[in-house]
């Protein structure tokens, strides 16, 4: 197969039938972004060193990391949504039905972060990501 070929079965448009399915491939999807950007946030964390002064702003940093990345990784899934998944919907009922998933996939990504995320603080509560609640 060329790029072409390939290119032309991407943008194919999806009805009515194939919404069911993409509808909760999107979910799944918004939770496995949730969980890739808990695992940079962890890494981002795990990276700033511990302050060792009366007051130590290494906590903050932390914290302020997290609800970061707790802001972007949504606005990035929307934008995923809109951008390259949406177009690919034919008009009409199918657009309809896949409309309000659209916008509660975003809502998806951001609460299992960060229900995830006070889960993982509070289990290593003396570890570098236990400072982000």
């Amino acid at each position: 197969m060329n790029t072409l070929t390939i290119l032309n079965l991407i943008q194919q448009k999806l009805s009515l039938r194939d919404i069911d399915g993409l509808i909760t491939q999107t979910y799944v999807f918004a939770v496995v972004v949730a969980i890739v950007a808990l695992g940079v946030a962890i890494l981002i964390s795990n990276s700033i060193a511990f302050e060792f002064s009366e007051k130590p702003k290494d906590p903050r940093k932390r914290k302020i990391v997290f609800w970061l990345i707790a802001i972007i990784s949504p606005i990035l899934f929307y934008g995923y949504n809109l951008f390259l998944v949406t177009p690919n919907i034919k008009k009409g009922p199918a657009a309809a039905e896949f409309f309000m998933t659209s916008a509660l996939s975003p809502v998806v990504t951001l609460v299992t972060y960060v229900v995830v995320g006070f889960l993982l603080a509070k289990i290593f509560k003396t570890k570098k990501i236990g400072t982000w609640f």
